[in-house]
């Protein structure tokens, strides 16, 4: 906006010094036009003084003769003008042919500064002029006419093209901004911040030239317009697979697209029918040019653990249990990466230095023989490590029906005998429960567990993994509330163990 102020101020104090200039030399012609009048006025007199008597009438007709020519030539002076055009359209009326021609070089240099393209109007190839009766017209005076000469979008000028594999693309103002516009879509890829990356060539796949052109002022493109058209100007066709819960309007918005343009490629397209699962073809904006960078890098990368797996014979078969828990190790890699429109195509690795070793996970796999869920008649305590924070029998006034026993959160908690799950889920004041029928009216439940590992109906053998120690429901501290219950009635477990 600046720029464009700054540029206005230039005309308008341009316009400024050629009227001056124009009413000093027409001051100048006004009192040569008096000093020509008097010149003849004095003429006629001593003409008259010379020729006495009988010359009086030929002197009469002599100056009535010079009278009226002056008047026809002041006349036609006032009544004509000229009707001055721009490559053959027509721009205005003028009084003076000097007015346009004047100000072409002012116009010529103003512009070119303006646009940074070479712009010049030539006052005999460009410009012409029409003598015609300006009566009846509207007179410009020089502002105007550098206004009308200013904003014409159709004016030539000579700029630069950018070419893409031969063809054409896209319009800048000189050779300086065309070479920025591409330096701008390059830097679309290329990450700046990297401190420990270093560039060894940045290209692009196409062949790219810059021309000179003569062009129409209009058709000219700023640095970052001609950009966006690159970045904008190509296209590439994608499968997008329809996902549970898609809208259209959701695609629309993600794809820069509408549903006429889906369509086109998509012909059994439905509105109102979008199916998960079923393929849309997608027009996708890209590049019209793919940058191709050489970079040769150095970071930090993650060493994966590995996971060992031992067999034991006295673990069941589906059980595990970790015996060494798995790091992570990290290194610092050095590698020349090259990457098309900053996708990764090709990893070199030139050196790595190993920081921290990773530290495998070792996994202990039961391979003895699942038992029977048949109940065995005989209960086992379903957690080890414990500590009994509250035994079976009353306590603040009010029975409690099993007893508390005190572990870790995520103890493993085993089921004390085979039989059926009847209820693995949150149970009131319980939290997560599971109760499992043993048959002959005997069942067992275990209380404000963190993790339920198993369904209701599953069958069970005795000390397989149900859940897990929490501190669910109405709980003070992680524990396993053991219940024993013979046709419905509370027992104390340890009568069963």
């Amino acid at each position: 906006m600046g720029k464009e102020k700054k540029f206005r101020n230039k005309i308008v104090d341009a316009a400024a010094g050629v009227i001056n200039w124009h009413d000093r030399v027409q001051t100048r012609v006004d009192r040569l036009a008096l000093i020509v009048q008097y010149m003849i006025a004095s003429y006629i007199h001593r003409t008259r003084k010379n020729l006495a008597g009988k010359k009086k009438s030929v002197l009469g007709h002599f100056a009535g003769a010079i009278l009226v020519a002056v008047a026809v030539v002041a006349l036609f002076n006032h009544a004509t003008g000229f009707e001055y055009s721009y490559n053959g359209k027509a721009l205005g009326y003028v009084k003076n042919q000097e007015d346009v021609i004047k100000i072409l070089d002012l116009v010529s240099d103003e512009l070119s500064k303006e646009y940074g393209s070479k712009i010049q109007i030539d006052k005999d190839n460009d410009i012409t002029f029409k003598n015609v009766v300006i009566l009846d017209k509207d007179v410009d005076e020089v502002d105007t006419v550098l206004q009308r000469l200013t904003y014409m979008s159709d004016m030539e000028a000579e700029a630069y093209g950018i070419y893409i594999d031969g063809q054409h693309f896209v319009t800048c103002e000189s050779k300086k901004s065309a070479q920025q516009a591409l330096k701008e879509v390059q830097q679309t890829f290329i990450e700046e911040d990297e401190k420990n990356t270093e560039y060894e060539k940045v290209g692009f796949q196409e062949k790219v030239e810059i021309k000179k052109v003569n062009t129409k002022l209009a058709y000219i493109s700023s640095v970052k317009k001609a950009a966006k058209s690159i970045m904008k100007g190509g296209s590439e066709e994608i499968a997008y697979e329809v996902k549970p819960g898609d809208t259209y309007w959701e695609i629309f918005e993600k794809f820069n697209t509408d549903f006429d343009t889906l369509k086109e490629n998509n012909p059994d397209l439905k509105m109102n029918s979008l199916v998960p699962g079923d393929e849309i073809i997608i027009d996708k904006a890209t590049s019209a040019l793919t940058v191709v960078t050489v970079e040769k890098s150095t970071y930090a990368e993650k060493v994966k653990y590995k996971t060992v797996y031992k067999k034991s014979s006295s673990m069941y078969k589906g059980d595990t249990k970790v015996e060494q828990k798995g790091s992570n190790g990290k290194r610092v890699v050095t590698a020349r990466i090259t990457k098309v429109n900053g996708e990764v195509v090709k990893k070199d690795v030139l050196e790595t230095k190993t920081i921290k070793k990773a530290v495998k996970k070792i996994v202990i796999k039961g391979t003895k023989a699942v038992p029977k869920t048949a109940p065995t008649g005989k209960l086992i305590i379903p957690v080890s490590g414990y500590t009994m924070t509250s035994p079976f029998g009353w306590r603040w006034g009010r029975m409690h029906e099993g007893v508390d026993l005190a572990c870790a959160t995520g103890t493993t908690i085993r089921a004390a005998d085979g039989g059926t799950v009847i209820r693995a889920g949150w149970y009131s004041g319980y939290g997560l429960c599971i109760d499992i029928d043993h048959g002959g009216g005997k069942m067992t439940r275990y209380g404000h567990c963190s993790a339920v590992n198993v369904s209701v109906g599953q069958k069970v053998y005795q000390g397989q993994k149900i859940g897990e120690v929490g501190n669910t429901g109405n709980s003070f501290g992680s524990h396993c509330h053991f219940e024993v219950r013979i046709n419905g009635s509370p027992k104390n477990p340890f009568d069963y163990v």
